[in-house]
């Protein structure tokens, strides 16, 4: 078949339609970005979980400075003393860390932490977006779905909602890196089930939510169990010979997963 000389190129037409899809992702951005200003710049002490998870931070800030091990340490204002990062998922408090010492201490250590929240609120569109194109979703899905990201409300339930995260919320600090690195991971796993590759980097991503967010892993190994059953009904119409395949794959992740956060899982 020929096309005729003047007729439009439809590669070009869904190229600058991409582009414009892709705004719907920028604009939700840039108005939290301008919203939630006020998490950033405002320097009033943290409250509710915010403060707890300061005192984690600046506790292993103080066990790396002493040359102590940060994973292993003692917190005298919790009860009669606990040695907290032994128990609790601690990779977004030790990445506040790693980030102060990155600034050679040019940025007070509470400022790193309100801005380390303050990204993850601000970029949690771009994350939607990223993982549902990842998966297979339409450009206008994506956009959609991403513009659609912030405006989750649970009526206070402790969920997605903003008002789980911010300074007048409940600041639930780790929940914010768990509920990015569960659209991450959800979007690398699938594609690993389905084709097979990259076992190592969703592997890395399903540890780092277990060390970010313990329930939130939990919930991940569940969701990509039924992934695979969702995938053999819908997509391969009832080929449930291929759960096996995908279930080994998915077998693989978890061990490797397993051995990366090992250190604190067991």
């Amino acid at each position: 078949a020929t096309t005729a000389p003047n007729a439009p190129d439809p590669t070009a037409t869904d190229a600058t339609a991409s582009r414009w899809w892709w705004l719907v992702v920028l604009v939700p951005v840039l108005f939290n970005a301008f919203s939630l200003t006020p998490e950033l710049a405002t320097g009033v002490p943290s409250k509710n979980d915010s403060a707890l998870h300061l005192l984690l931070i600046h506790a292993a800030s103080d066990a790396v400075r002493a040359g102590n091990n940060p994973f292993d340490f003692w917190i005298p204002q919790l009860e009669l003393g606990f040695p907290q990062f032994v128990y609790y998922q601690h990779l977004p408090h030790l990445s506040v860390v790693a980030l102060h010492r990155v600034l050679l201490g040019t940025v007070e250590l509470e400022t790193v932490f309100h801005a380390v929240r303050y990204l993850l609120l601000v970029t949690f569109p771009i994350t939607v977006a990223w993982s549902m194109r990842h998966m297979g979703f339409s450009t206008v899905a994506s956009g959609f779905g991403a513009a659609a990201s912030s405006l989750i409300s649970g009526n206070g339930r402790y969920g997605f909602e903003y008002d789980s995260f911010v300074w007048r919320g409940v600041g639930l600090y780790t929940q914010l890196w768990g509920m990015h690195l569960s659209f991450l991971t959800l979007a690398c796993v699938s594609r690993t089930l389905r084709d097979g590759r990259a076992y190592v980097r969703s592997a890395a991503l399903f540890a780092a939510l277990a060390l970010s967010h313990l329930v939130y892993a939990y919930m991940m190994v569940l969701t990509s169990a039924l992934v695979i059953v969702v995938d053999a009904v819908l997509k391969r119409r009832g080929q449930w010979r291929e759960i096996l395949p995908s279930g080994a794959r998915l077998a693989v992740i978890g061990t490797l997963a397993g051995v990366l956060a090992s250190y604190m899982l067991w």
